[in-house]
């Protein structure tokens, strides 16, 4: 992982968004700007690994990361993927100061923001910006995970796709189809049988 000096692009992209978003001024910015850094990845590169504690989040400033649990036989499930303007990481490990349940992976090579959590825990109890930003993480973070348990209980693999092309149109250009089945929770071969069939109907 390589490193670029705090006052790179990414982070006026980074202040910009949420500024927009929850209104971010420029004063509190500057005070966190020491637990930022801003990092080029390659693709495949893993951020959070299983087990470990969660010590960094990080804030997509461009690319694509993924999101998977392992099983005990060593099968990986995609749990989602996350492009630009996202802040990814374990909420729950962070919350409970336990191990990762996931891991992060990076499925392109990406332009990131590493937070350091251990820095902002203290600066969070000052920064009312950093306070909003945080509850409005939580929320979507929220609304996204009841979104995925709803498509998983109550929608068919046809639905589940339609909705991942609906939603994020270029996803099937840039995401391995492999990395599609597992997210839709069928195989590579059921996949490509049916895609094309899928994509016409939708």
């Amino acid at each position: 992982m390589s490193s670029s000096p705090i006052h790179g692009s990414p982070l006026e992209t980074m202040h910009q968004h949420y500024d927009q978003l929850v209104g971010f001024p420029r004063d509190e910015w500057e005070r966190m700007l020491p637990n930022l850094k801003v990092c080029q990845v390659g693709s495949k590169h893993l951020l959070q690994a299983i087990g470990e504690k969660s010590t960094h989040n990080y804030f997509v400033a461009d690319g694509l990361v993924r999101f998977y649990y392992i099983t005990p036989d060593g099968k990986e499930l995609n749990k989602g993927f996350y492009g630009k303007n996202h802040i990814v990481g374990s909420l729950s490990a962070s919350i409970l100061d336990e191990p990762c349940r996931f891991a992060v992976e990076t499925l392109e090579p990406s332009v990131l923001v590493e937070i350091n959590l251990a820095g902002l825990r203290g600066f969070t109890e000052q920064s009312p910006a950093w306070q909003r930003l945080y509850q409005h993480s939580v929320e979507m973070m929220l609304i996204r995970n009841e979104r995925r348990e709803a498509e998983l209980l109550t929608m068919t693999a046809q639905q589940r796709f339609r909705q991942l092309v609906r939603n994020f149109p270029d996803y099937l250009e840039r995401i391995p189809q492999y990395h599609i089945a597992s997210y839709l929770g069928i195989t590579p071969v059921a996949l490509s049988k049916y895609k094309k069939q899928w994509l016409e109907e939708s």
